[in-house]
């Protein structure tokens, strides 16, 4: 297991480009924290790779492990720029682990390949490429799918997470941030889903969405749904790019809702990633 160095360029705004690149989850408030403790969690699962490419790699001891299941492991190491190896809250990584597991499950239930290799980086401080409203954020790197460096999923820690108070419109849990994981790894999952070159942002955050919310604690959605009344978009038409950005909470309920409908579920999914849906 290694600790991905890799030093991030700053931009002020995120711009069209990033827009293309970057897949960040949104929160209503981000406080900065000064010191950035990094943390990785790999996800492994059916042997293969999800990688994270333009990176130095920095040996690292593993400190623990949450595997679950023989064919998929998940192995956890915890390092900061200055240190090669810290420890990780425990906490931070169990809930990690899980909403990596929660994503592996359901993409795979769905026809999804999931012979992927995630790295989990879990700070105080995003990447500069995240926003002030970021919780968890995904840059994009289809083209090391299949190679041997690991994708990287950014996660915020739990003890910064909560600083949001709210999310969803109901208080700060651990299930929410076991969501948040689950969130980003489907980004990463997905990622090497696509049949075609450069989907929609809208695209990717029905994925995103979709697997967050069928993966998140049965209580918790519901008090989610009923804070976000709808019946779910009725299609594509109501699913564009200026539709997620105005709004993308409300954009992943309205989301889940479309894809429980009869003649959506696992069938849209696929239709997706083959580019016959939610292009521009």
């Amino acid at each position: 297991m290694t600790i991905i160095n890799k030093s991030f360029r700053s931009k002020s705004t995120v711009n069209a480009r990033c827009l293309s690149r970057v897949r960040g989850i949104f929160m209503k408030h981000w406080v900065q924290s000064a010191d950035a403790v990094a943390c990785a969690v790999s996800a492994v699962a059916m042997g293969g790779g999800l990688w994270f490419g333009s990176a130095s790699p920095v040996r690292a001891a593993t400190i623990g492990s949450c595997a679950t299941l023989a064919e998929e492991r998940i192995r956890v190491t915890c390092a900061t720029k200055d240190k090669p190896v810290r420890a990780c809250d425990p906490a931070d990584v169990k809930l990690a682990c899980q909403g990596a597991h929660d994503a592996i499950y359901f993409l795979r239930a769905q026809g999804f390949n999931t012979a992927n290799r995630v790295v989990i980086v879990i700070a105080q401080k995003l990447p500069p490429a995240g926003t002030a409203s970021t919780g968890g954020l995904y840059l994009d790197s289809p083209d090391v799918c299949h190679g041997d460096t690991d994708q990287a999923v950014h996660l915020l820690t739990y003890s910064e997470f909560k600083k949001f108070k709210n999310w969803f419109h109901i208080p700060m849990e651990g299930s929410l941030y076991r969501s948040l994981a689950a969130h980003e790894v489907a980004h990463a999952i997905s990622d090497c889903n696509f049949k075609f070159a450069r989907p929609t942002i809208q695209a990717k955050e029905y994925l995103a969405y979709v697997t967050m919310f069928a993966t998140m604690a049965p209580a918790v959605r519901e008090r989610i749904l009923r804070k976000s009344p709808g019946h779910g978009y009725e299609g594509d038409w109501q699913m564009g790019t200026t539709i997620y950005l105005a709004d993308p909470m409300r954009f992943g309920v309205q989301a889940y809702r479309h894809f429980l409908k009869p003649d959506n579920g696992r069938s849209y999914l696929h239709a997706i990633l083959a580019g016959k849906v939610l292009i521009e």
